[in-house]
């Protein structure tokens, strides 16, 4: 037996060896990640400029529009949900049936996962408490029987609420998965972290590490503006709830986009030579590295289709091409999980030609501009309305509104400013005939309505 195992003993330490030393050299090498996907079966972008010529020695402004689309994906098997339902139950959700119908909106939501998607349900007024500890959704029974057991209580600790549904998700952040915390809330945050700039951090912070944040205020006694900035760091949804008959509507709504996200965790980046200066980009938050200004979009869902415009000032001391920007969006594809770059180069002409500069504007491009900072004055005029200045509030609308009137009466009217002019003749109206003090029912619901109503306008 001895010449049969010395040689078989052999092998093996030589095997052993080889295969060592392969995971030492292996390891000494960074591993190479797989290459981005350059086209997308799900996403489109595109950008125009509203001058690609602009005219030598005058001091140049150039708008980008950048459009990007979800196209229209028919498919039977959506993304799987990990869902953070966080609920307000202080003692102000028990007026008006509030707290029932969340129950019952909530419910519905339940009823609306399959085995693949997972929830928790987190309530909060002064303590905060996990309700449905995050899990596949296999026994809606349970999950209906915690949501049946709210009652309200005590005051609105929102911030144990938000950071308690984050630290759930973030912990299941993965694959295929998308993750969406969707706050409520009917009231002021006045216990725990109440200041705005705080939270829309933590928000912040959430979206970079792939939970997004919806946020729903009901009724006519909480801050617009916490929820709104909450929302927006948080790259998700805001919504204005004035009845709660309307709940499981919003839920479902919110249920509906998420079911047909074809892209997660998108991020625009804008790479800017140095000599081009950023001036706004309308709409949408942004944080900027150097050079290169990333916007958190919030996930894509079929058929959306969102413009982003910004507003560049560009040299234009010296005659010929020159580089505008580097635009690449980054996102995950839903159902192969690979991520996808998407990027377009744009570049502006110098000319002596003023007649070539004219000839060659976008005015569709120039035109949104003016919708946009219209619906910048709706927000202007219902924070005027807010601190009693009327008359200042009714010059902001009426100046918007002779602006999109302009544009009416152009062709490059659209569906939406026919609807923006529409919007307005409805504030002036309501604003103007208003008695009534901010403090108000119906001065609570003028501001709310026409804020919210000026976010949607200008995404």
């Amino acid at each position: 037996m001895k010449p049969i195992i010395k040689p078989f003993l052999f092998v093996f330490l030589f095997g052993l060896f080889v295969f060592l030393a392969w995971v030492q050299l292996s390891n000494a090498f960074p591993k190479i990640p797989l290459p981005y996907k350059t086209s997308s079966e799900s996403v489109y972008i595109d950008a125009n400029l509203s001058h690609t010529y602009v005219l030598k020695g005058t001091d140049a402004e150039v708008l980008v529009n950048i459009n990007i689309k979800g196209k229209e994906v028919i498919s039977t098997n959506r993304a799987s949900l990990n869902i953070a339902l966080v609920i307000d139950r202080s003692g102000s959700m028990a007026e008006k049936g509030k707290l029932e119908y969340a129950k019952k909106a909530a419910i519905k939501v339940i009823n609306s996962l399959n085995s693949n998607d997972r929830l928790a349900i987190v309530v909060y007024s002064t303590n905060v408490e996990t309700l449905f500890p995050l899990q596949k959704v296999n026994n809606k029974k349970a999950a209906i029987n915690a949501v049946n057991s709210l009652y309200p209580t005590n005051s609105t600790n929102l911030s144990g609420g938000l950071s308690s549904g984050i630290d759930i998700l973030k912990s299941y952040v993965e694959g295929n998965y998308i993750n969406r915390v969707i706050l409520l809330s009917d009231g002021l945050a006045n216990v725990g972290i109440t200041d705005i700039k705080h939270l829309s951090r933590i928000a912040g912070e959430s979206a970079e590490s792939g939970v997004h944040i919806t946020t729903m205020g009901l009724g006519l006694n909480y801050d617009e503006n916490l929820l709104t900035n909450i929302a927006e760091h948080g790259a998700g949804n805001y919504y204005f709830i004035e009845s709660p008959t309307q709940l499981a509507g919003i839920f479902e709504k919110e249920f509906s986009e998420l079911s047909l996200t074809v892209a997660k965790d998108p991020v625009l980046n804008i790479s800017l030579p140095s000599n081009i200066k950023l001036e706004e980009i309308y709409g949408y938050t942004y944080t900027r590295y150097g050079d290169v200004v990333k916007i958190k979009m919030g996930d894509i869902f079929s058929g959306q289709d969102r413009n982003i415009l910004v507003r560049l000032r560009v040299p234009a001391s010296k005659l010929g091409e020159h580089k505008l920007a580097d635009i690449y969006l980054e996102f995950i594809e839903i159902g192969n999980e690979q991520s996808a770059k998407l990027a377009k180069q744009l570049n502006f002409i110098v000319s002596n030609d003023s007649n070539l500069v004219s000839e060659n504007e976008n005015k569709e491009v120039s035109t949104r501009e003016v919708s946009l900072k219209a619906a910048k004055s709706l927000y202007d005029a219902a924070t005027y309305y807010e601190n009693g200045d009327h008359s200042q509030a009714i010059n902001y609308l009426n100046s918007a509104l002779g602006k999109i009137r302009g544009i009416n009466n152009s062709p490059y009217r659209t569906k939406d400013t026919i609807e923006q002019e529409e919007v307005f003749n409805k504030a002036i109206e309501e604003i103007s005939a208003s008695p009534t003090t901010p403090e108000s029912d119906d001065g609570k619901k003028i501001i709310k309505e026409y804020k919210s109503e000026s976010r949607q306008q200008q995404k």
